[in-house]
């Protein structure tokens, strides 16, 4: 009861101050903020960032979307238990709000794929399992740049907009230190819904050294929806309950001469799910058959392969600042990646089986490994007594990547009602595939005259994928179970495409304060060729014909202001692609359609400081995307794809002697468009989103010598689903549409010393 009182109690408060309010929280640090480069210029300058430029840059200068946001804006939303996935879905207007899974799939910008990064390495690769975000730890987190549309400066994968998150390094003269336990728990509290959080870092500065190292350490228990159920387990994507993490993450840095240092960091993460609780397919697997699932989960769970994320990252920077007058970064890297899935059951067609196919159980897992080297050098040049600025170099990547499929005997499935797994087997899923890209680059930036900055660029990019021979899974399965039937094989072969990307644009400084800007760029991104060719037929011809990347064309125009209270920001973009991208069932293949696609938009955020401890902001990103059906007509793309309407507002207290409070709140709008217009064209339906809106309320306060940190995040108990559970029920059916996390409460206590 004390509890239920509490929440109570701050909800009315919560509701009260969001109605003098509206939208929510893009605290960028200074985020989209603006100034001039000359010194004469305002003293509240903007962040500088690398990631949209790869030198680094005041965000005023730049011709383009850039949000950077800072380490304390991080804090403040993990204290009291938010994934990186959570916080980015909230902070970053054009990006989809999480899925509440493990993985970040259907997590777009502006329509498009995401490349991630950590510290300038990219995550996102060919073979891709979609778990950038929940794979490392807010608390090890100094920053996080983000850049929106279609970027040829990075080339492959980086089609909708970057994120680079960037860690922690030793800063402070001497040593520092940060230690943080915390727990959270749902509305119903019982001792296997707690989640508890520990976390210590080291961080040092000696000389021409430093250092971090942090390691945290997190245990999951149940997570409940709004009514205080547990959720049942999502079988498509997996979810985070009953899981135990591990996160280690280090950096150490040593400045050898004037004007050279090495860096070198590395990355263990290991997240492992231990779980009683399965699925509900109802009596005999009627899910299966079309009944409509209870989507509780049931326990007594026998399965001791569960769902697992375990990655190893190493990465090694070299910078000289005197390189025959340029700048020069060198960088090499190796990731190693497994991610396993949870089981599913799936109808495999084929000839060969009576009735034309049967039912199969089977749980996937990913293998990937990365090596790649990227150069960068950076010339300062005077053209006609105006700057010119070059930025150029060449990127190297190399992956290896397989799959496997884990077959489970059908008869214990079925008796168990989906509980008990018996293994069998072990088949390839998909072919093995090794891919290497290799791109040039060229990045200019021309101060034309003191208001008016110019940049142009070009990539050119080299993308090679050679498949190995395989035998395909269904025919393997078959051959297996059908003792007359012959195993075809799969012939692998090459896949080789090149692409030549430009990118144009200006930035206008109307005053001090304020600019306009335009800008063009093209991004490329090659389908994951491993899981394009899992489902094709035995004699299916692997060639460039058959597997094409997708080229994107993206244009924005935007205005930005900063002035001493009011920072914000308006943009309007469009993009567009000759390809889509097609995905869903009866058989789950992948698909590149010649087809146009096309996405377009608004989005926008605004800060204001009323006073010197208060502040009030919010965020809106309104995007639409539409393909050619075959019809020939524009067919609205669905919520996999294309985030519905996103608004968020926030009102922000921070006062001198350590009391800070924070309101927020995210809301999405409704739409069944895509879902008219598929039933009108004869396609498959997508599914209608049903808006909602959900409050968090922050607050933090000095605790002896520490910070203590509370947050109750879905302060209304709202009974929701995510956009992702919404839009899937179409794809993976109503089994994997869950509802969402209902009100839950955190509670942190950090010591910095």
């Amino acid at each position: 009861m004390k509890v239920r009182s509490l929440s109570t109690s701050l909800t009315l408060l919560s509701l009260a101050i969001s109605t003098q309010l509206y939208a929510q929280t893009v605290e960028t640090d200074a985020s989209v903020q603006t100034t001039t480069a000359e010194s004469q210029k305002p003293a509240q300058l903007a962040p500088i960032v690398v990631t949209a430029t790869r030198s680094a840059q005041s965000i005023a200068e730049i011709a383009g979307t850039v949000y950077s946001i800072g380490q304390e804006d991080i804090a403040k939303q993990a204290a009291a238990g938010k994934s990186t996935a959570d916080i980015l879905g909230l902070l970053v207007p054009s990006l989809t709000p999480n899925s509440g899974t493990t993985s970040n799939y259907g997590m777009t910008m502006r329509g498009r794929t995401v490349q991630y990064m950590i510290d300038g390495v990219p995550q996102t690769g060919s073979r891709d399992s979609s778990r950038q975000l929940n794979s490392i730890s807010p608390n090890s987190i100094e920053r996080i740049e983000v850049v929106s549309g279609a970027s040829s400066i990075y080339g492959s994968g980086a089609t909708g907009g970057i994120i680079n998150i960037i860690t922690k390094k030793g800063q402070s003269d001497g040593f520092s230190f940060e230690s943080k336990v915390g727990v959270t728990s749902g509305d119903n509290v019982k001792s296997d819904a707690l989640a508890y959080e520990a976390y210590q870092s080291v961080g040092f500065n000696q000389g021409n050294w430093n250092g971090f190292l942090g390691a945290g350490y997190t245990k999951r228990g149940e997570i409940q929806d709004s009514h205080g159920d547990r959720i049942g387990p999502e079988v498509a994507q997996t979810d985070r309950q009953d899981t135990e993490t591990i996160d280690v993450n280090g950096r150490l840095g040593w400045q050898f001469a004037d004007n050279q240092s090495i860096s070198l960091g590395a990355q263990y993460y290991n997240d492992e799910q231990d779980s009683e609780y399965g699925a509900d397919y109802g009596p005999g697997l009627a899910v299966l058959f079309g009944a409509k699932p209870s989507q509780k989960a049931v326990k007594g769970l026998e399965l001791d392969t569960q769902p697992r994320t375990k990655r190893a990252a190493v990465n090694a920077q070299y910078e000289n600042q005197d390189f025959f007058g340029q700048t020069l970064n060198a960088e090499t890297y190796y990731r190693t990646e497994k991610g396993r899935f949870y089981p599913s059951a799936n109808f495999l067609g084929h000839a060969a089986i009576p009735n034309g196919g049967a039912y199969i159980v089977t749980q996937s897992e990913t293998d990937i490994d990365v090596f790649g080297a990227r150069l960068a050098l950076q010339s300062k040049l005077n053209l006609a007594d105006h700057a010119l600025n070059l930025t150029y170099g060449v990127d190297y990547d190399k992956e290896s990547g397989k799959q496997t499929a884990q077959l489970y005997d059908l008869n214990t499935f079925m008796s168990s009602n989906g509980l008990k797994f018996k293994p069998l087997n072990n088949y390839a899923f998909g072919p093995d595939v090794d891919t290497e890209k290799l791109g040039f680059f060229l990045q200019s930036q021309f101060e034309a005259t003191d208001r008016l900055n110019l940049q142009a660029g070009i990539r050119h990019e080299r993308i090679d994928s050679e498949v190995k021979d395989s035998i395909p899974y269904s025919e393997a399965i078959v051959a297996d179970f059908v003792p007359t039937y012959q195993a075809k094989t799969l012939k692998g072969g090459s896949v080789k495409h090149n692409a030549t990307l430009f990118n144009l644009g200006a930035v206008y400084h109307l005053t001090d304060a304020q600019q306009v800007f335009a800008n063009f760029s093209q991004g490329a991104n090659l389908p994951d060729v491993q899981r394009m060719l899992r489902d094709v037929p035995a004699d299916f011809v692997v060639s460039n014909q058959t597997i094409d990347p997708i080229k994107v064309n993206s244009f924005e125009l935007g205005w930005r202001l900063q002035d001493n209270a009011l920072t914000t920001g308006l943009t309007a973009f469009y993009n567009k692609s000759d390809k889509s991208l097609k995905f869903g069932p009866p058989n789950f293949a992948i698909e590149v359609v010649d087809t146009d696609e096309r996405v377009y938009g608004v989005e926008g955020n605004i800060k204001y400081t009323i006073s010197d401890d208060w502040n009030v902001g919010g965020t809106l990103a309104y995007t639409r995307g539409q393909f050619k059906n075959s019809n020939g007509k524009w067919q609205e793309l669905d919520a996999i794809r294309v985030a519905p309407l996103k608004g968020t507002i926030y009102s922000d207290w921070q006062f001198n002697d350590g009391l800070g409070l924070r309101v927020q709140t995210l809301a999405i709008g409704g739409t069944d468009k895509a879902r008219k217009e598929a039933i009108e064209n004869g396609s498959r339906p997508s599914a209608e989103i049903k808006g909602f809106a959900v409050m968090d309320l922050i607050a933090n306060a000095k605790a002896g010598p520490g910070t203590l940190g509370f947050g109750v995040y879905n302060v209304w108990n709202t009974d929701y689903k995510s956009v992702y559970s919404q839009a899937v029920s179409t794809v993976y059916g109503d089994i994997s549409s869950l509802p969402a996390q209902g009100r839950t409460y955190g509670l942190s206590y950090t010591l910095k010393y």
